[in-house]
């Protein structure tokens, strides 16, 4: 599909108009819908999208104001971060840097990966809602005059869940960074990036292990023999799990992740099909014991594994997305700027989450 820039030029005189005054309402005003400053340019220069919201162009709407202002982020060409700061796409610098850590996000251990569902919220606190599956579990056999069908229930837990305000703050002085190029510049964002992924995995496996505070922890199904991590303990975790969920993801320290590599049952090259890729990449994420995903949590627990079905377990309320303030980056104060993110993690449906804890 060719791309028309009809509507980023347009787009582009207010984007040009804002730069050169440093006027931060269009933050303001994604910030009051909810929204990431991306989002608004996409409603006010929408992007083609296939039925599945697949973008159907090379560009987003983010993307062509950057295109149009000039503004080269890879290559030779790379633009520094000073030529940034003082041409007419100034205002884009926050939301750039944003989708860089978002991109850093997503290099190492995705969080969104492990929720069932994302879903945006207003207040300080939500209330949560979880699936009760103690009468669905009975047999769907056919019904009679005198019996019932099995009734799966949806409901509110009792109380409500805080959200949780997150985020890093960079010590980033813009004398050392305004020469750099934007490739390079990036590579320090991409890291602060895998650093929050690394906190929110962290959140997801305290409250499997813990509860959300409106629900308790996840049922502690080990029973082998105390301090000892064997091959059957993992065949009896997965076995654990009540249909239809099953144990998609299994998150631990690096160090019992470690032991489950080195355990002789995995040591058999025909043993799996994913040993090959494992063995070709050495990313421990594609070799999959029992089916199943290894996670790194480096806050774990050492001997507590949190099992889950990422299909049905956490659900993530969100008050606030990932965004930096963008006042001070405009400002050139780097180095006090705060990004952060305000959302909570609650369990779904209890049977989708256990630990084992040797």
């Amino acid at each position: 599909m060719t791309l028309d820039f009809t509507g980023a030029k347009a787009l582009k005189e207010k984007i040009t108009e804002h730069s050169r005054s440093g006027n931060l309402a269009l933050y303001a005003e994604a910030q009051e819908r909810g929204q990431s400053f991306s989002e608004l340019l996409e409603e006010l220069d929408p992007s083609p999208r296939g039925p599945d919201g697949a973008l159907q162009v090379p560009l987003d709407a983010f993307e062509r104001q950057l295109y149009l202002a000039n503004i080269v982020v890879s290559g030779r060409q790379a633009v520094t971060l000073e030529q940034f700061m003082t041409g007419s796409g100034l205002i884009l610098l926050p939301e750039y840097i944003t989708r860089e850590i978002q991109r850093g996000y997503q290099m190492v251990q995705d969080p969104s990966q492990l929720v069932a569902a994302q879903v945006p919220e207003r207040g300080p606190s939500v209330k949560p809602i979880y699936i009760q599956t103690t009468e669905a579990k009975k047999s769907l056999s056919r019904r009679h005059e005198a019996a019932q069908y099995p009734v799966v229930k949806l409901l509110y837990r009792e109380k409500e869940a805080a959200m949780v305000d997150r985020g890093r703050q960079f010590d980033f002085s813009y004398r050392i960074l305004k020469n750099q190029k934007l490739a390079e510049f990036r590579v320090f964002l991409w890291w602060v990036g895998a650093q929050l992924a690394y906190d929110e995995v962290g959140e997801i496996y305290n409250v499997i292990l813990n509860g959300d505070g409106t629900s308790p922890g996840a049922t502690n199904v080990f029973n082998g023999s105390a301090g000892t991590w064997a091959y059957s303990d993992i065949v009896h975790l997965a076995m654990s799990f009540q249909g239809p969920a099953r144990m998609t993801h299994l998150l631990g320290s690096k160090n019992d992740i470690e032991k489950i590599l080195n355990l002789d049952e995995f040591q058999d090259p025909m043993a799996w099909a994913s040993e090959e890729v494992f063995t070709r990449t050495g990313d421990y994420r594609s070799f999959l014991p029992v089916n199943t995903k290894l996670v790194v949590v480096p806050s774990a627990t050492e001997t507590k594994f949190a099992a889950m079905d990422h299909r049905f377990a956490i659900r993530e309320s969100v008050a606030q997305p990932l965004l930096i303030e963008a006042e001070k980056v405009i400002s050139q104060k780097l180095e006090s700027a705060v990004l952060s993110k305000e959302s909570v993690y609650t369990i779904m449906v209890d049977d989708a989450v256990l630990i084992s804890d040797y």
